[in-house]
């Protein structure tokens, strides 16, 4: 009768069963997992709602109908004497005032047009910067479902070998090697799982994604 200790560890890529047996016998098997990345579009898409809403926050800083922007046109109310001496309002507007108050637009119409130019030339990199992190998933993804097709094979040819090691039929220094390239290449599928964990990271941070990858 073979006993057994599970041992269930839970890392970003999948889950991971690892079987110990009380004499240092272990097995692993890995669990296969999908893959929850949003399509393409979905996160181009998020990436450019992120973006829009920075560019309106920069943009609101240069907005004509800002705070107080009125007043610049509001004349100067005040009491004049007509000939006979007698008080009457008057209205004057200031022609410097209202020059600067038309530079001043321009200028912040000028810096509009420069941070929207700048914008659309950083969106234009975002989404380049995104395409790399897609395309580099999609081959990491890949190589771990094949890593996970060979590590299958692994563990029949391991069990089989465990088999003869209980059995005597295969010595203790013929099996423990077996023992050990076992376990490194589940290590090394473990590894690839967090490596492809951690570029879908990358892509959550850049698009902002607020889903669950």
């Amino acid at each position: 009768m073979r006993l057994f200790v599970l041992l269930i560890l839970l890392l970003p890529g999948g889950t991971c069963w690892a079987l110990f047996h009380p004499e240092g016998i272990c097995s692993i098997i890995l669990a296969p997992t999908t893959d929850t990345l949003p399509p393409s579009p979905q996160l181009h898409a998020a990436l450019d709602t992120l973006h829009h809403r920075q560019l309106l926050a920069a943009l609101a800083e240069f907005d004509d109908a800002g705070p107080k922007q009125w007043m610049n046109y509001v004349p100067s109310v005040g009491i004049g004497y007509n000939l006979q001496g007698q008080p009457r309002p008057t209205m004057s507007f200031s022609l410097a005032q209202i020059f600067s108050a038309q530079r001043q637009r321009s200028d912040r119409q000028a810096k509009r047009r420069s941070i929207q130019a700048s914008a659309a030339l950083d969106l234009e990199r975002l989404h380049h910067q995104l395409d790399a992190l897609l395309q580099r998933h999609a081959l990491l993804s890949l190589e771990l479902a094949t890593m996970r097709k060979v590590f299958e094979i692994e563990v029949s040819m391991y069990e089989l070998a465990l088999l003869d090691y209980e059995a005597a039929k295969l010595a203790p220094v013929a099996f423990l090697p077996k023992q050990k390239a076992f376990l490194e290449s589940g290590l090394a599928v473990m590894r690839k799982e967090m490596e492809v964990a951690e570029v879908e990271g990358e892509i959550a941070n850049l698009v902002n994604f607020t889903g669950e990858f």
